[in-house]
């Protein structure tokens, strides 16, 4: 009985204990789903703390103290996608980059480095729809070639639709600060013109985050471009006047007009 004993308890002793580090590691995107967590409860934090706040002094000691600077955290998720760079997380957090970490200078800042391994690696990722209308204010000319891969390169129906329409966007933008000569100007906003016509043509019922269908939107600009542009001949507006007397803008052509719009709720 003693040896039967003695030898269970010398096999027990045997088996190796197993080191902490050997425990289950967070996956990729339960690491992903921290981060992103982590980040609204600093958004949630600061909200409270201003709602709280009853001076701009406290309004802004709740900003320094309390708001979660993307700068700290753009650089733990461009990690997160360079450590996993075959994990279908890795699209999630360089968008999560990009979207987030505007601003931030230098070619080697964590957003240049994402937009340059999104059009790298992952130009064809049917998750970039969302991140072009984020771009149309953006003055680097990363925007542009990245808008313009998108468009030739993604497969995906509504990517080439918000990227089509992004890229018309962020190039009329370029086109009103009037920085070029006649000749490069007229090229651009034709572009511009052609860019719009084709989003509205072949990206109509694309969807957007914001502004209803890319369609909706290029037709929109379309008009402005070509109705309430400077120089243009204004639209003929008819309405009532404070007093409820009816009126055309035509009535009043050759004269200086100041038109105020408003509505009453």
């Amino acid at each position: 009985m003693k040896r039967i004993v003695g030898g269970v308890l010398v096999l027990f002793l045997t088996v190796p204990m197993l080191p902490a580090e050997d425990k289950a590691k967070p996956t990729p995107e339960q690491q992903y789903k921290a981060l992103v967590k982590e980040y609204q409860d600093g958004i949630t934090a600061y909200q409270q703390a201003v709602g709280k706040a009853k001076t701009n002094e406290e309004r802004q000691k709740a900003f320094r103290e309390k708001y979660p600077q993307p700068a700290k955290f753009a650089p733990k998720f461009l990690a997160l996608a360079e450590k996993h760079p075959k994990d279908p997380v890795a699209v999630d957090a360089l968008v999560w980059v990009a979207t987030n970490s505007f601003g931030l200078p230098g070619k080697d800042s964590p957003q240049a480095k994402a937009f340059a391994i999104l059009q790298r690696d992952h130009v064809t990722s049917p998750k970039l729809a969302p991140l072009c209308q984020r771009l149309i204010y953006s003055m680097d000319q990363g925007t542009e070639t990245f808008l313009r891969a998108l468009l030739e390169k993604n497969p995906n129906k509504e990517v080439k639709g918000n990227a089509c329409l992004a890229l018309a966007q962020f190039l009329k933008n370029r086109a009103s600060r009037g920085q070029r000569n006649k000749p490069d100007q007229d090229k651009l906003n034709k572009e511009v013109e052609g860019l719009f016509e084709r989003a509205a043509k072949d990206y109509a019922d694309v969807k957007l985050a914001f502004w209803g269908t890319v369609g909706s939107k290029a037709k929109s600009e379309l008009y402005e471009i070509r109705h309430l542009a400077i120089g243009k001949v204004a639209p003929d507006i008819e309405g009532q006047d404070q007093d409820g007397k009816k009126f055309k803008l035509s009535d009043y052509k050759g004269k200086v007009v100041l038109l105020d719009f408003w509505q009453q709720f």
